[in-house]
């Protein structure tokens, strides 16, 4: 006889989930769950974004340039959804700008749109503290595990300080560039 509940157990959810980026027309709102941005070197590769595997990339051989990503984990304002929202290094900029201000990113509400309705037109994101009062924000996930999942990494091959450890997918032992508070 099966035992029947209203609510899964607690810690049966994996490390998957879903990326949002700025969209072409209108503009994106959340609140920050994590405190800080993680990222790294990825390629445009097989109509997917994948990371860099510097020393020993095959995309990179291949001659495809590679860019900077970044990752935040938020709450959607529109469905409560808790995601990941991928910027790129310039859309970055205003993240960590409140990040220096405010020491961590947790907890800030922001909207990212674009200056067109184009998809690669450049992004603007504006920031201000969340009323916390009325919101209570869920524990961050481990930013790099859940991108190791999207990525068919072995999570025990991604640590959070940056080092990736030996894996035939990703290279051998190389620091992944994360972003650090400026001085």
């Amino acid at each position: 006889m099966p035992t029947w509940t209203r609510d899964p157990p607690a810690g049966t959810t994996g490390p998957g989930m879903r990326i949002v980026r700025t969209p072409t027309v209108g503009q994106l709102t959340g609140i920050i769950t994590c405190p800080d941005i993680v990222g790294c070197a990825t390629h445009f590769y097989q109509r997917r974004t994948v990371p860099c595997e510097t020393p020993n990339c095959d995309v990179c051989a291949a001659g495809i340039g590679w860019r900077w990503h970044g990752w935040v984990s938020c709450i959607l304002a529109s469905t409560q959804e808790h995601v990941l929202f991928e910027m790129t290094a310039e859309g970055s900029e205003y993240l960590r700008r409140y990040r220096d201000t405010n020491i961590s990113l947790r907890g800030c509400l922001f909207c990212a749109s674009r200056v067109a309705p184009r998809p690669n037109a450049r992004v603007t994101i504006k920031t201000k503290p969340a009323d916390l009062a009325k919101i209570t924000l869920p524990q961050p996930p481990d930013l790099m595990r859940a991108l190791a999942h999207i990525w068919g990494i072995p999570p025990e091959q991604a640590n959070i300080d940056g080092t990736q450890k030996t894996s035939p997918k990703i290279g051998v032992n190389r620091k992944l560039p994360i972003a650090q508070p400026e001085e």
